[in-house]
């Protein structure tokens, strides 16, 4: 066994190993949450990038979800877009609804949530490997300030547990739906740059 010379003595460089593997493993739970996004049409952004984006219509349309649970989540996916554009400042100013034709420089975002899975916390804990996941995901359509659509794609965010490979639950259900809105934001951003959003 490998030891070394303390002030106070051998002290074995082994025996600290299973508290840094823990820390290791509970760190590595960040990991475990992966996206998908997929362009539904293929079409050029405008030439002249919008300043404000409105979130208009998202539905949820998981029926396996009470009244109060879509509105927990709806609340959620609002609060990713918003804190996505706020913190990117990719646009200048973000609001929720409004009226056709909306004012000039204005970009809308409506679409439906089509899915939230729960999944099991104890597959993932006892399994892990992908068991039981959690998802949300949904279908979005950026609209100019007419109403016409400029583009459409599927978003999808996925929680895989604790360590990726099996661990203690760290993500809330509504925290996944607003990683979905920020997911969804960010998406925006880069189709509005010209980069592929695949």
């Amino acid at each position: 066994m490998k030891t070394q010379q303390g002030g106070g003595g051998q002290v074995s460089i082994f025996r600290w190993s299973p508290l840094l593997l823990a820390v290791v493993w509970l760190g590595a739970g960040c990991a475990s949450t992966f996206k998908e996004v997929k362009p539904v049409t293929t079409s050029e952004p405008p030439r002249q990038r919008p300043a404000v984006l409105t979130v208009g219509k998202v539905s949820l349309s998981d029926a396996r979800l009470s009244d109060a649970e879509k509105q927990t989540m709806l609340r959620a996916f609002h609060l990713g877009v918003e804190s996505w554009v706020n913190k990117s400042r990719a646009f200048s100013t973000v609001k929720v609804g409004g009226q056709w034709p909306l004012p000039a420089g204005t970009m809308a975002m409506v679409g439906d949530i089509s899915e939230v899975e729960k999944g099991s916390s104890a597959m993932r804990f006892w399994v892990g490997m992908g068991a039981g996941q959690a998802r949300a995901q949904g279908e979005f359509q950026l609209l100019d300030n007419q109403g016409r659509e400029l583009t459409k794609f599927k978003v999808r965010k996925s929680y895989l547990g604790g360590a990726g490979i099996g661990g203690w639950d760290m993500l809330k259900t509504e925290d996944l739906v607003k990683q979905l809105g920020e997911l969804v934001a960010e998406t925006t951003d880069k189709w509005l740059r010209g980069e592929k959003i695949n």
